[in-house]
């Protein structure tokens, strides 16, 4: 054993190895002390989803057709003539009071075809400038004063406006008078007026 070298020196060398050992324990447990580990609120955190506060304009609207009432029978007096082929053999026109722009965004129109024997179709019809297709819901037969159902395959769908065809009339009724890019061209009564007195213009539409 060591004994002190002097009053107020050196320790023993045991108590010196007491010292170190726990100097050295003390650095260990710091050393070991374990990282705090996050919370399960913390790993089980979804940020949650964002949504789109601007509808897409582009996307595919719901149609809901309105029910539809059947105009009175065109009176001649009453009959707008609009240009579709120059070339072709008949003559076209709209009858002024018929034509309508339903709340579903259709524009419904009587039509007069008039042969070169002078033979006429009527027809009242509509046209929606959305997907631009036109749909025939009755017809008035030569000498009848009532219409007649449509009765065809196609009496409760819509058929494309291709306006390729000779003497297609919707395609060009749609595009020079009813519509205005993929909505009616304003009111009943302005595309009245403008069949009326405004030369055929050519819309936004192109297929």
């Amino acid at each position: 054993m060591i004994d002190f070298a002097g009053r107020g020196l050196r320790p023993s060398l045991p108590v010196a190895c007491l010292l170190a050992a726990t100097l050295c324990l003390g650095l260990a447990g710091c050393a070991s002390k374990p990282k705090p580990q996050p919370t399960d609120e913390v790993e089980d955190y979804t940020p949650p989803k964002k949504e789109w506060s601007i509808l897409d304009p582009f996307a595919p609207k719901e149609f809901r057709e309105v029910e539809v009432a059947l105009p009175a029978p065109p009176q001649e007096a009453d009959l707008i003539p609009f240009e579709v082929s120059p070339a072709g053999n008949f003559t076209f026109a709209v009858d002024g009071k018929s034509v309508i722009v339903g709340a579903d965004g259709a524009v419904r129109y009587t039509v007069v075809i008039t042969g070169a024997s002078g033979m006429r179709n009527v027809s009242f019809e509509a046209v929606r400038c959305d997907t631009f297709e036109r749909k025939m819901y009755a017809t008035l037969p030569r000498g009848a004063t009532e219409w007649v159902r449509n009765r065809s395959d196609d009496r409760d769908g819509w058929v494309q406006l291709a306006g390729i065809a000779r003497n297609n009339y919707g395609a060009a009724l749609a595009k020079d008078f009813l519509c205005e890019g993929r909505s009616a061209a304003g009111t009943a009564q302005e595309i009245v007026k403008d069949l009326r007195g405004e030369a055929p213009r050519k819309s936004a539409i192109t297929r």
